[in-house]
């Protein structure tokens, strides 16, 4: 059996007014979905409200792969920050066939008209064991208890998917669980607290489960593992010659994490062969012209105003994986460019921000501490 298909879920109905039968339906407001509210997804949604158009209504969700269901329904989302590998996810849903036939065609069609916006930023991908491990290497986590943080999340999508390109099957999944010593000012924050607590010392958190591989997605370093770091642990290395690999090379990038951005990790040398995953602002082709004139007149807004958020937006905006004036990159197996937008991307050459004195950048938040994407 397929995976992912096990996850598959029958309500999913394609009528978002991606599909021309939705056209007919009633016109909302324009929205985009991102990720949780103390996130780094929820800070670009709220700048792009902000600094480039006003009438966009930023929502909060579960992470990318409810990102992907929200745009397939009719909630006038127009917009979604997703990691690229949900895409993959979604085609092998499409493909398996313990998935009932009319499920399959939904997500068929919802991927024949999904796109990407632009692409963002990249996301390490950290594995996490005890330095008294004997495992060096991601290819060597088969049947070990995984914590890869809350379903439809980007983590959980992530994790999932690299598992069962190396293995063909579904890992140990740890039930993400609260640790009720654990700090932090929101849940996702004691979530991943609470599993490095564990994996650091499972006799004397013995009451709580089991971790033996701690996934995290995030851009390095994260201030998680920089910051009260125990002591024993240590980052599992991408071995690239292994059965495996070159499937999940078909959804990630090799990448190096530095040894500078965790002293205490262990990394022999000045760097550790890693994966990453990049990250995109996606939209879809829909039925309703008017909804595609929305997502072309937003390129126009954005390229205009791009000056403006990297001046007074989240510090990412400073770090993209594209630039105005740069030709635009290549996009991860199976995704295309908007034609809405790719036109007005390729000539953009960026905004100049604003000289009028306004609100500053927003602190950085506490979820955006622990996940090192801003101090």
């Amino acid at each position: 059996m397929n995976q992912l298909s096990k996850k598959w879920t029958p309500g999913l109905i394609i009528a978002a007014g991606i599909c021309a039968a939705a056209a007919a339906l009633p016109a909302s407001a324009e929205s985009i979905v991102t990720g949780g509210k103390t996130g780094t997804y929820f800070a670009i949604g709220n700048n792009l409200r902000d600094f480039v158009n006003p009438a966009l209504e930023v929502k909060d969700s579960k992470g990318s792969w409810a990102n992907v269901e929200d745009m397939s329904r009719t909630k006038g989302v127009t917009l979604a920050i997703v990691q690229s590998d949900v895409y993959s996810s979604f085609v092998q849903l499409r493909d398996s066939k313990d998935v009932p036939q009319a499920t399959r065609g939904e997500y068929a069609q919802l991927l024949a008209n999904l796109r990407v916006f632009m692409p963002l930023y990249k996301e390490e991908i950290h594995f996490i064991v005890r330095k008294d491990d004997p495992m060096e290497f991601i290819h060597q986590i088969k049947g070990k208890a995984l914590w890869m943080d809350a379903e439809k999340s980007g983590t959980y999508l992530t994790a999932l998917n690299i598992y069962s390109k190396l293995f063909q099957e579904r890992p140990n999944a740890v039930q993400p669980f609260i640790n009720t010593t654990a700090t932090g000012e929101d849940e996702g924050t004691r979530r991943r607290r609470s599993a490095l607590m564990s994996l650091s010392d499972p006799a004397y958190y013995k009451d709580y489960p089991k971790v033996d591989v701690m996934v995290l997605v995030g851009g390095q370093p994260l201030s998680l593992l920089e910051k009260n770091m125990p002591p024993n642990l240590k980052l599992l290395k991408f071995d690239a010659s292994q059965p495996g690999a070159a499937r999940v090379l078909q959804d990630y990038q090799k990448a190096a994490i530095q040894k500078s951005s965790y002293p205490q990790l262990n990394i022999t040398g000045t760097e550790l062969p890693s994966l990453a995953v990049d990250s995109y602002l996606i939209t879809a082709n829909f039925a309703d012209p008017q909804r595609n004139q929305f997502i072309k007149d937003f390129a126009d807004q954005f390229c205009s105003k791009f000056g403006v958020l990297q001046e007074r937006g989240h510090a990412k905006w400073k770090s993209l994986s594209w630039q105005p004036g740069s030709s635009l990159p290549p996009l991860a197996a199976g995704w295309q460019y908007s034609d809405k937008v790719k036109a007005e991307l390729a000539n953009c050459r960026g905004g100049v921000a604003a000289a009028t004195p306004s609100a500053k950048p927003s602190a950085c938040s506490p979820q955006d501490r622990v996940t090192g994407l801003c101090r």
